[in-house]
């Protein structure tokens, strides 16, 4: 997401995220690449949408944690301009307190961190004055021996870590961020390939380190803040990775994607371009991950008075849409913040000391439970769908014996109705407006044998659940 500011308090992004992959990876015709993400028994009871969760968050919000099936958590910074300051001097291990006290916390309700390794410092700086500068190349190989420290120290025990992401939206141009704000800012102004040739050479360089320090690690990459609709730099430096040769470098390529883009998620939109990119170099099969995502209001100015309805029917949708697109993961920016937090982003309000949870945070727990071990059975989306604001949208799911369906109305006019053809007298549940109490679900079965069930659809996401 374009941000001009530090990332502060954001909790628990990351934590349910855990969407998991075969336990035999792709080939990719580019190279092959390596995969360790935890496996589980039922490979349908994957969870794909999790939360950040720093240091600088409570205790008090993990009892919030765990309904949302957390599996990983994004748990901080590796800052290399705190750690070694002076070139030489050794490591300040200590600058890292409060980041290995969220591992040990993390660990402690069985949630697996990732740490994101960035900011240069003064004496590695290619842009001079400048934390997010990329590496100087006359000291990459000092980047290098740093990298493989961190992973090492942390590679087993108590503060072990095995998913590292190298930086964090990479596709920031310096002149469009703050130096310490905690993105970019390896991009330029030259095409094609926009700095990307460069991230793909370090990459190239670390990985070997990083899988000799730790041969479980997962490597994520870029971190992109995928500027949409031009998507020219994104696009470009992506390329500039792939032709370097990086492809085999890292696991995951990781992205954000914010809200909706007219009557579509963002989400939908970036995945479809991130494969696209991925398969001009055989690699269409590399897991992509979600690490930001979530409804965003830029100001008091221009958030809609019905804010909080349009954040709670996004956070009622996305988990099924994560589920649709075959992701590794996604994670919801922020948990936890002051309002008005990252453009009122996030799911629970800190209000004086005491958290006080949205309307969005009980739509996406409940979201969770409903399409918890359950997996998408409809078409491969491979395109970018049209834009069908006032119609139906709908994903369909296997859970268990059970088909469960997900509709919504982007921008509802009215309701709808839609016919479901379903076997005789199946019984069905209909769950709707998930961010109330009670939740809204009744009985919707088959109840004069005919075959068909119709669901009265509107902005509110819907779900049926039918049995055979």
């Amino acid at each position: 997401m374009q941000r001009q500011i530090p990332r502060i308090c954001l909790l628990c992004l990351f934590i349910v995220v855990i969407g998991l992959l075969p336990t035999t990876p792709p080939a990719a015709a580019a190279g092959t690449y390596r995969s360790f993400l935890p496996i589980l028994q039922n490979r349908s009871a994957i969870v794909r949408i999790g939360v950040d969760l720093r240091s600088s968050v409570s205790s008090a919000a993990i009892p919030y944690v765990v309904p949302l099936r957390s599996s990983w958590a994004r748990a901080g910074d590796i800052l290399w301009s705190q750690v070694e300051p002076v070139r030489g001097a050794g490591y300040r291990w200590e600058a890292m307190a409060a980041v290995d006290a969220n591992i040990r916390r993390l660990r402690a309700i069985g949630v697996e961190p990732i740490l994101i390794i960035q900011q240069s410092p003064a004496w590695a700086q290619s842009l001079p004055n400048s934390l997010c500068s990329p590496v100087d190349g006359t000291v990459l190989h000092e980047f290098v021996r740093f990298v493989e420290a961190v992973v090492t120290r942390y590679s087993d025990g108590p503060l072990r870590v095995d998913y590292w992401q190298i930086w964090n939206e990479v596709d920031y141009n310096p002149k469009q961020v703050k130096a310490d704000a905690g993105v970019g800012c390896w991009a330029n102004d030259i095409p094609p390939y926009y700095g990307g040739d460069y991230y793909g050479l370090v990459l190239q360089q670390v990985a070997p380190a990083i899988r000799s320090a730790n041969p479980h690690a997962v490597i994520l990459a870029a971190g992109f803040a995928h500027f949409w609709p031009d998507e020219t730099v994104t696009r470009g430096f992506l390329r500039g990775m792939l032709k370097q040769g990086a492809g085999s470098s890292f696991d995951v390529l990781s992205y954000h994607a914010y809200g909706t883009w007219g009557a579509l998620d963002r989400l939908v939109l970036k995945t479809v371009s991130m494969r696209q990119g991925l398969a001009e170099f055989g690699l269409q099969a590399k897991p992509l991950f979600a690490d930001e995502i979530g409804a965003t209001c830029y100001d008091a100015l221009t958030c809609p008075p019905d804010f909080a309805q349009f954040q709670s029917n996004y956070a009622a949708r996305i988990y099924g849409i994560a589920l649709s697109l075959n992701l590794m993961g996604s994670a919801w920016y922020t948990m936890v913040s002051p309002p008005p937090g990252f453009l009122e982003s996030q799911l629970i309000d800190e209000i004086q000391g005491q958290l006080k949870p949205r309307p969005a945070y009980t739509a996406l727990r409940r979201s969770i439970d409903l399409l918890y071990g359950a997996a998408y059975i409809g078409p491969p989306i491979t395109s970018q769908p049209p834009q069908r604001p006032n119609t139906i949208h709908m994903l369909t799911f296997r859970k268990g014996i059970n088909t469960l369906y997900l509709l919504w109305v982007p921008e509802a006019r009215g309701s709808h109705i839609q016919r479901l053809t379903v076997p005789r007298w199946a019984q069905a549940t209909c769950t709707t407006h998930l961010e109330r109490d009670p939740v809204q679900s009744v009985d919707c079965s088959d109840s004069d044998g005919d075959g068909i069930i119709l669901v009265t659809v509107d902005g509110s996401p819907h779900y049926v659940e039918v049995s055979p």
